[in-house]
């Protein structure tokens, strides 16, 4: 299977999801939008495409650092980018609060790492509340077809601009937004623990994942170059994650 997926005119792109961006602030009557940003690809693409939709003083990064665990480039990206595009942002580092939160709690490596992202979307709406902004969320195709995002956390937002976007589109597209290198090229990762990478964590590189998706939805799976082994862990990556991307199961006691 080809590339030809891969070939899209992100001028185009551009274009309709700025648009997108700008009728949901305007048909929602809010003030702007609050972005987690992170200082990573997705973040970064969906901070750039924002300040093309609205006003920068109608936008607000949220930088959620969590100290001992982020990499100071993450912070880095961030900032540099939020004073490039002259957008108002803040940073809470989430360490102590997390610290007093799961004090007499068990630990766990992964439950962790999902509280952190929980937080993180309960700091936004926060700010989304009290500012009157909508949640602009950075979800990519990739993300949500393979369930690697952490439920009713990252996932959580009022809007999701590039969420019918591979991972590997995104690249293109920070590529077009003219992101730094640093950005367009940092492995992807949600910062659950030190050294956690996504594609390492996966066991396959995003190019490898998007192939397989697209082949997946277009009903080749079986034309797909890549090995069996390697389209069976992502499509049972998609089986397996389902569960996140349901409606939450309602009783009907009258029925």
């Amino acid at each position: 299977m080809s590339d030809h997926f891969l070939i899209l005119d992100y001028k185009k792109v551009i274009k309709k999801i700025t648009s997108f961006i700008s009728d949901e602030v305007r048909s929602r009557k809010k003030n702007g939008v609050v972005v987690g940003l992170s200082g990573g690809l997705d973040s970064s693409v969906c901070i750039a495409l924002a300040s093309r939709a609205i006003e920068n003083k109608k936008i607000i990064g949220l930088m959620m650092p969590e100290r001992g665990l982020t990499p100071i480039t993450d912070i880095q990206n961030a900032r540099a980018l939020a004073q490039k595009l002259k957008i108002r942002y803040k940073e809470i580092d989430i360490e102590r609060g997390k610290k007093i939160l799961l004090y007499r709690l068990r630990k766990d490596k992964l439950s962790g790492g999902n509280f952190s992202a929980r937080l993180r979307m309960a700091l936004l709406y926060h700010c989304a509340a009290v500012n009157n902004l909508l949640v602009l969320g950075t979800a990519d195709k990739s993300e949500l077809m393979i369930g690697y995002f952490t439920k009713f956390g990252d996932i959580g937002a009022d809007i999701l601009p590039i969420g019918e976007l591979y991972k590997s589109q995104v690249k293109l597209l920070g590529k077009e937004l003219r992101l730094t290198e640093r950005i367009v090229e940092q492995p992807s990762s949600p910062r659950f623990w030190k050294g956690q990478l996504a594609e390492k964590e996966i066991g396959l590189s995003y190019q490898e994942i998007d192939k397989i998706l697209e082949a997946y939805i277009q009903n080749e799976s079986n034309d797909c170059e890549l090995s069996k082994r390697k389209i069976k862990l992502v499509t049972d990556m998609i089986r397996k994650s389902q569960h996140k991307k349901e409606k939450i199961p309602i009783c009907n006691p009258f029925l």
